[in-house]
């Protein structure tokens, strides 16, 4: 488990609002190079940014609302401990930004798989309701970035007023509803409906599990 003793309170605080705790007691400093490893993306040398530093610093910065500098300040004061030969100067988003890069997309899926099963197993009772393991299913749009590439997979809201300018995507989740974990997503371009996305999410479901839905999927 990754210690927080040498960690200042406030970013303590912000982990434990956030809910990365529980994260924590399930990916130890192993599991990160291990992933790495297993998706052919091991540092060659060695460097301040690991591939356990980016991925600490990268759910991180998500949570944040602000601006990517803004969230790298805060998340900085909690991962710089991990970082070899530490800096006391937060790493510059530049620097971020190109470590993240050389991650690329199956890292991550592996790195949430992975994380998905051992927060199942270790959480299964919590996540229980009278030995029915409770999920919510639901979708919402998403707002992205106006980049003419997301633009053209993702594509634009269209209403009585015409096309929107802004790109939106579609995401749809299966969610513990009383720990709030995430089991399994997608992030779809809107020409998919829901109904038809979360026919792929279905597939994660076990024996003793209770889905709730709205009355939106009531034809599923």
């Amino acid at each position: 488990m990754l210690s927080i003793g040498s960690i200042p309170l406030s970013s303590s605080a912000i982990l434990n609002q956030n809910g990365l705790d529980p994260f924590r007691q399930i990916l130890p400093a192993r599991e990160f190079s291990t992933v790495a490893r297993m998706t052919g993306c091991s540092p060659r040398r060695k460097r301040p940014l690991t591939p356990q530093v980016v991925a600490w610093l990268m759910m991180l910065v998500a949570l944040h609302t602000t601006s990517m500098t803004q969230g790298l300040a805060q998340a900085w004061n909690w991962v710089a401990h991990l970082v070899p030969k530490r800096k006391d100067r937060c790493v510059s988003e530049e620097a971020f930004t190109q470590a993240r890069a050389a991650l690329p997309l199956r890292f991550w899926k592996t790195l949430f798989a992975r994380l998905a099963r051992r927060f199942a197993q270790k959480f299964d009772s919590q996540m229980r309701w009278k030995g029915l393991r409770i999920l919510a299913g639901d979708g919402s749009v998403i707002d992205l970035p106006r980049i003419p590439l997301l633009s053209k997979f993702f594509g634009h809201p269209k209403g009585a007023k015409g096309t929107g300018r802004q790109p939106q995507g579609r995401l749809l989740a299966l969610c513990s509803v009383f720990t709030g974990f995430c089991l399994a997503f997608l992030f779809v371009p809107l020409r998919f409906p829901e109904h038809t996305v979360l026919r792929h999410l279905l597939k994660y479901l076990m024996p003793r599990d209770l889905l709730l839905l709205d009355r939106g999927f009531f034809s599923l």
